[in-house]
């Protein structure tokens, strides 16, 4: 495999279960990976609420799943509630991007609708392309922090919405791995976001950025809210997936 990344130190701010395969990717191709957690993902404050939207969830026509994290959360509260795949219903499903999907897959259920263009905006341009929905029931699992797109979008075109708040975010304020430490001796050549959330707790550390360093950027609200934060130098993945992550940090 061509070492593309040879000693470049690399940042990496997802959250610890979530950083693994991405950090992989980045040691194969020789980068020296600087993992900072930026944040970790605590259950809802609500429990009782997520899970009477599970165990609903058959009464839905559609699912709408808009991060890997709220399906992982969900599809662990549905099968301790039910033993049966079947329980599902003959709801659909949809996902805002591949990296969603494949979770989705992971558990042995098929995507039914996903947008070209991976963000909340075009899932909903999508479903006014491909379906009627009006009067339709959806099932929106959901972070708390999540924007409201896909609620105000959904409910224009006739659906009516339940919101699934199946997670929280909330700040990593350790240094579990040390790289803050690190990253404060060392600095890197380039730090990795993969939400916008990321990018505001990384910044919330209270560390010395250069926001001159390159800031690679999954996906374009990402991007909007690096830019809104003055860093200077982003470089946006063509596909919010992680193989697109890494190939945009190899690019550089």
């Amino acid at each position: 495999m061509s070492k593309n990344l040879q000693d470049k130190k690399i940042v990496v701010t997802r959250t610890r279960s979530q950083a693994s395969s991405l950090v992989e990717k980045l040691e194969a191709q020789g980068a020296d990976v600087i993992e900072i957690p930026t944040i970790k993902i605590l259950p809802p404050d609500d429990k009782q609420e997520f899970v009477e939207g599970v165990s609903q969830v058959h009464t839905y026509d559609w699912i709408v799943f808009t991060s890997p994290n709220g399906v992982e959360r969900f599809f662990e509260a549905f099968f301790t509630a039910y033993a049966d795949a079947r329980s599902l219903g003959g709801a659909k499903i949809a996902a805002v991007g591949p990296s969603t999907a494949e979770k989705i897959n992971s558990y042995r259920f098929a995507t039914d609708l996903m947008p070209d263009t991976y963000v909340a905006e075009s899932l909903v341009q999508t479903f006014a392309d491909n379906e009627s929905m009006e009067h339709l029931t959806v099932l929106w699992v959901r972070g708390s922090e999540a924007r409201d797109v896909v609620s105000k979008g959904l409910t224009a075109l006739g659906a009516i919405v339940d919101e699934c708040i199946s997670y929280k975010t909330v700040a990593e304020n350790e240094d579990p791995t040390g790289g803050k430490a690190r990253f404060a001796k060392e600095g890197a050549d380039a730090i990795t976001f993969a939400s916008s959330s990321s990018v505001e707790s990384f910044l919330n550390l209270n560390l010395t950025v250069d926001k001159t360093v390159q800031a690679i950027s999954m996906g374009p609200v990402t991007t909007a809210t690096l830019k809104a934060n003055g860093f200077k130098n982003i470089v946006e993945a063509k596909e919010s997936t992680i193989d697109g992550l890494v190939d945009a940090v190899a690019g550089v």
